[in-house]
């Protein structure tokens, strides 16, 4: 079981709190009221857990000699001259969908048809570049 603190344990101890969540490795379950409850954990831990969470959009040549790739896990398509470009057009079609994603995140989480791209959202959300978004791309 992982360990559990209330709300104000957590929030007058933080100091230590941090210090077991990321020195020690120790992901950590805060608890306030009875049915609230968050988890903290070292980012990059959070991104091993979503590796499996594979950004691999379908290439498509169409018949004007462009690119589109195809991300239907998250129902993203991005046009192109080159591959390049398509790659391009589509690590900024994410950003901003990881960024509206996040701003509406109560609607999304609880629609059905977006709630499953939760995990791939907070894969991008966790990058700190466009490069760093474009890696992610098994293009």
């Amino acid at each position: 079981m992982l360990e559990e603190l209330k709300f104000t344990e957590a929030r007058g101890g933080f100091s230590a709190l941090y210090n077991r969540v990321f020195n020690h490795y120790r992901p950590v379950i805060i608890r306030r009221r009875q049915a609230e409850e968050v988890l903290v954990l070292r980012a990059d831990l959070q991104k091993l857990l979503l590796e499996k969470y594979r950004l691999k959009p379908e290439v498509i040549r169409e018949e004007d000699g462009s690119v589109t790739l195809a991300l239907d896990e998250l129902e993203l398509y991005a046009n192109g001259r080159t591959v390049e470009e398509a790659t391009q057009e589509l690590v900024q079609d994410l950003k901003f969908y990881a960024q509206d994603y996040l701003e509406r995140s109560q609607l999304f989480i609880n629609a059905p048809n977006r709630r499953a791209h939760f995990p791939y959202i907070l894969r991008v959300l966790l990058c700190d570049s466009d490069e760093e978004i474009r890696s992610l791309l098994e293009i």
